[in-house]
């Protein structure tokens, strides 16, 4: 027997809200506009904190995402196709409002014959239904028109950028990617090529995610870029290139790193033997907690060894054999 969800009490209705995942809300919405409407006002009187919205504008696709706390802890919401994927889903579709509709994965997923249209519409659906700004862009080469779109939409800026560079990168494309991050916002830019070459002269952002096989990453890689949080995915770096990056740092490079965190690649662990006598690291087993790319959002690291700058500054770092973490601990606590 079907439950009369509109027929009980706020109280109760804002408990059954609470315990829905994103993608069942924005599912459910869609019922009927007085289940939109209920949903709305629930979030605008409690926007959940550790809610961020991210848009993506792929080839023949877009969709929304949900970003609840951690940076990779994302929920697809909604998504928008090109009329000539319906031939390929999984579900027959039904028609409301003249749009396709398909449920693929956990989400709807509406069809257009002009796909930035639909992008644009189920961003603006998900943004009023929640009350969230964008926060987040992933575009490849085609997205451009993402940028300018939502700088005249939000007065907030973005808060990371994935852009996915091609072969033929080219400066213009970093300095589109920049634009898009303004030098006075924590901003994040994530990319899954080498683009060091070109972003030489146009001005790291804080926070920096290579995201999949950055096995091309290497010592030098590391020691070029001057972000404040750096994560490198699946690479191939060697011990010898830590002890290096951690002799350049105690000289006073990369004077704005606060965290590092390196993924090894499955083929190629961390083989631990002996960090080089002249770091001069000290062992410890303190615990202490960062901020990571989110407000709210608190890692503790314990830590194995302490290091020091020529300066005084501190960092702690730990590791296993598929990562390595360097906490720095600057005056200001960040």
């Amino acid at each position: 027997m079907p439950f009369p969800i509109l027929r009980t009490s706020l109280v109760v209705l804002s408990e059954i809200i609470s315990l829905l995942e994103p993608n069942e809300i924005v599912t459910a919405s869609l019922c009927s506009k007085k289940v939109r409407r209920i949903f709305k006002n629930h979030h605008q009187r409690r926007k959940p904190s550790k809610w961020r919205l991210s848009m993506v504008d792929q080839t023949n696709e877009g969709s929304v995402e949900i970003i609840n706390g951690r940076i990779n802890n994302r929920t697809t919401v909604i998504m928008a196709q090109h009329d000539a994927e319906l031939a390929g889903a999984a579900h027959k579709s039904i028609e409301i409002g003249g749009y396709n509709r398909t449920f693929e994965n956990g989400f709807p997923v509406l069809y257009f014959q002009d796909q930035v249209f639909g992008t644009k519409m189920i961003v603006d659906y998900v943004t009023d239904l929640f009350g969230l700004d964008i926060y987040g862009l992933t575009i490849n080469r085609y997205g451009y028109w993402a940028l300018d779109w939502i700088n005249n939409r939000q007065e907030k800026l973005l808060g990371g950028l994935n852009y996915a560079l091609n072969k033929d990168k080219t400066e213009d494309n970093v300095l589109m990617i920049r634009t898009a991050i303004p030098s006075d916002s924590s901003g994040c830019v994530s990319t899954n090529v080498n683009v060091f070459d070109n972003v030489r002269n146009v001005g790291p952002p804080d926070v920096f995610l290579y995201e999949s096989n950055a096995q091309w990453v290497t010592c030098d890689d590391l020691m070029k870029f001057d972000s404040i949080k750096l994560f490198v995915y699946f690479t191939r770096l060697s011990v010898l290139d830590v002890n290096t990056f951690l002799r350049h740092w105690r000289a006073g490079g990369s004077p704005r790193l606060a965290y590092l965190r390196v993924i090894f690649d499955e083929n190629c662990p961390f083989c631990y033997e002996n960090f080089d006598q002249d770091l001069e690291l000290v062992e410890t087993d303190e615990v202490r907690s960062f901020r990571l790319i989110a407000e709210d959002v608190v890692e503790e690291i314990e830590g194995y060894y302490s290091i020091q700058r020529w300066d005084g500054v501190k960092a702690t770092i730990c590791f296993d054999r598929r990562q390595f973490a360097m906490v720095v601990w600057h005056a200001d606590g960040n």
